[in-house]
């Protein structure tokens, strides 16, 4: 497994999960069965594959992984800027709902705020092992070609 190339990959699709997750509009794609967490998984094993030549199920799976994990670190740290995660959220509904809406929603602790974070950063991983395995399932190198005709 070529580490830089390991290392491309899944910054790009970190990169594109947290756009994809977080930019107004854009962040309609993840209601679509969270589709920009594992979708961005597929992009990153697609990298690696066309960077590095070849691929096995395995290595699209930790790819996947790996993209998940920096997705959720970087989107956790944007969180105590209300960028990402639920801080990020709750500000957007500060934005289009009446003061009166919100409620007691406001006054949640701090600590409240950083545990849901954390599980998202568990849900990043395990949606990006999942569209790890299915770039992997896909775009595998490692498959024996037959040819047309042959008997096995």
């Amino acid at each position: 497994m070529n580490t830089k190339n390991l290392w491309i990959a899944s910054l790009g699709g970190a990169v594109l999960s947290l756009l994809a997750t977080n930019l107004p509009y854009i962040g309609f794609i993840n209601c679509l069965l969270c589709a920009g967490f594992w979708g961005s998984a597929i992009f990153a094993v697609w990298l690696y594959r066309r960077l590095n030549g070849t691929l096995t199920v395995g290595e699209a799976i930790r790819i996947g992984a790996l993209s998940g994990l920096l997705a959720g670190v970087i989107g956790f740290l944007l969180s105590f800027f209300n960028l990402a995660g639920a801080q990020a959220l709750l500000s957007g509904f500060e934005q289009v709902l009446p003061a009166d809406a919100m409620g007691d929603v406001q006054e949640i602790p701090g600590a409240i705020g950083i545990i849901i974070n954390l599980m998202g950063v568990g849900l990043e991983v395990v949606f990006g092992m999942f569209g790890g395995w299915i770039g992997g399932a896909i775009l595998r190198t490692d498959r024996m070609m037959e040819k047309v005709g042959e008997q096995k």
